[in-house]
Protein backbone atom coordinates (compact mmCIF):
# COMPACT_ATOMS: atom_id res chain seq x y z
CA UNK A 1 0.00 0.00 0.00
CA UNK A 2 1.19 3.53 -0.74
CA UNK A 3 2.46 5.95 1.88
CA UNK A 4 -0.07 8.48 3.09
CA UNK A 5 0.72 11.73 4.89
CA UNK A 6 -1.57 13.56 7.29
CA UNK A 7 -1.04 16.72 9.28
CA UNK A 8 -2.19 17.09 12.86
CA UNK A 9 -2.21 20.19 15.03
CA UNK A 10 -0.15 19.53 18.15
CA UNK A 11 -0.48 22.93 19.81
CA UNK A 12 -0.76 26.68 19.37
CA UNK A 13 0.75 29.74 20.93
CA UNK A 14 0.07 33.44 21.10
CA UNK A 15 -2.71 35.64 19.97
CA UNK A 16 -1.65 38.26 17.44
CA UNK A 17 -4.20 40.98 16.68
CA UNK A 18 -4.93 41.82 13.04
CA UNK A 19 -6.96 44.65 11.51
CA UNK A 20 -8.48 45.23 8.10
CA UNK A 21 -10.36 48.20 6.61
CA UNK A 22 -13.27 47.60 4.27
CA UNK A 23 -15.06 50.32 2.39
CA UNK A 24 -18.78 49.61 2.58
CA UNK A 25 -22.00 51.36 1.78
CA UNK A 26 -23.69 53.01 -1.11
CA UNK A 27 -23.87 55.55 -2.70
CA UNK A 28 -20.95 56.91 -0.62
CA UNK A 29 -18.74 54.16 0.84
CA UNK A 30 -17.36 54.59 4.34
CA UNK A 31 -14.40 52.82 5.95
CA UNK A 32 -15.16 50.12 8.54
CA UNK A 33 -12.50 48.53 10.71
CA UNK A 34 -12.55 44.73 11.14
CA UNK A 35 -10.60 42.76 13.76
CA UNK A 36 -9.44 39.20 14.44
CA UNK A 37 -6.60 37.38 16.17
CA UNK A 38 -4.31 34.66 14.89
CA UNK A 39 -2.15 32.11 16.65
CA UNK A 40 1.03 30.36 15.58
CA UNK A 41 0.22 26.66 15.27
CA UNK A 42 2.64 23.73 15.51
CA UNK A 43 1.90 20.80 13.21
CA UNK A 44 3.24 17.28 12.99
CA UNK A 45 3.13 15.69 9.57
CA UNK A 46 2.83 11.93 9.88
CA UNK A 47 3.64 9.67 6.92
CA UNK A 48 3.21 5.89 6.88
CA UNK A 49 1.62 3.12 4.83
CA UNK A 50 -2.07 3.92 4.50
CA UNK A 51 -3.33 0.75 6.20
CA UNK A 52 -1.06 1.31 9.22
CA UNK A 53 -2.05 4.97 9.50
CA UNK A 54 -5.77 4.18 9.23
CA UNK A 55 -5.63 1.39 11.81
CA UNK A 56 -3.54 3.35 14.31
CA UNK A 57 -4.57 6.97 13.72
CA UNK A 58 -5.92 7.58 17.23
CA UNK A 59 -2.71 6.28 18.83
CA UNK A 60 -0.56 8.22 16.34
CA UNK A 61 -2.35 11.49 17.12
CA UNK A 62 -2.07 10.83 20.86
CA UNK A 63 1.66 10.18 20.54
CA UNK A 64 2.18 13.31 18.43
CA UNK A 65 0.41 15.48 21.00
CA UNK A 66 2.32 13.84 23.87
CA UNK A 67 5.64 14.33 22.06
CA UNK A 68 4.73 17.97 21.45
CA UNK A 69 4.07 18.47 25.14
CA UNK A 70 7.35 16.71 26.02
CA UNK A 71 9.41 18.94 23.73
CA UNK A 72 7.39 22.08 24.40
CA UNK A 73 5.10 23.78 21.90
CA UNK A 74 6.94 27.10 22.28
CA UNK A 75 10.26 25.44 21.35
CA UNK A 76 8.71 23.74 18.33
CA UNK A 77 7.21 27.03 17.18
CA UNK A 78 10.54 28.83 17.67
CA UNK A 79 12.54 26.28 15.64
CA UNK A 80 10.77 23.17 14.29
CA UNK A 81 13.92 21.86 12.58
CA UNK A 82 16.06 22.04 15.72
CA UNK A 83 13.43 20.29 17.86
CA UNK A 84 12.65 17.50 15.37
CA UNK A 85 15.17 14.97 16.76
CA UNK A 86 13.84 15.31 20.31
CA UNK A 87 10.23 15.24 19.09
CA UNK A 88 10.90 12.15 16.99
CA UNK A 89 12.49 10.32 19.93
CA UNK A 90 9.51 11.05 22.20
CA UNK A 91 7.05 10.17 19.41
CA UNK A 92 8.74 6.85 18.55
CA UNK A 93 8.91 5.78 22.22
CA UNK A 94 5.18 6.36 22.58
CA UNK A 95 4.34 4.76 19.20
CA UNK A 96 6.34 1.60 19.98
CA UNK A 97 4.49 1.27 23.29
CA UNK A 98 1.09 1.64 21.58
CA UNK A 99 1.48 -0.09 18.19
CA UNK A 100 4.66 -2.14 18.54
CA UNK A 101 7.28 -2.76 15.88
CA UNK A 102 5.25 -1.15 13.12
CA UNK A 103 6.17 2.23 14.62
CA UNK A 104 9.43 2.08 12.63
CA UNK A 105 7.37 2.49 9.46
CA UNK A 106 6.10 5.91 10.57
CA UNK A 107 7.93 9.10 9.59
CA UNK A 108 7.33 12.48 11.23
CA UNK A 109 8.20 16.08 10.47
CA UNK A 110 7.31 19.39 12.11
CA UNK A 111 6.09 22.70 10.73
CA UNK A 112 4.37 25.86 11.86
CA UNK A 113 1.79 28.22 10.41
CA UNK A 114 -0.56 31.07 11.23
CA UNK A 115 -4.20 30.21 11.92
CA UNK A 116 -7.06 32.64 12.61
CA UNK A 117 -8.74 32.16 15.97
CA UNK A 118 -12.03 33.70 14.79
CA UNK A 119 -13.51 35.20 11.64
CA UNK A 120 -13.24 38.92 10.96
CA UNK A 121 -15.66 41.05 13.01
CA UNK A 122 -16.30 44.76 13.54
Amino acid sequence: MAHVCRRVEIGRSGSTPETMVKWEGSPIPAPYMYFRTTSTVAYAEICAPGDLLNASWGDVVGCAIAAGETVGISLIIADPIATLATFELAFKSCAVAKIGGHADRIQVSLSTGQQPNKDWHR
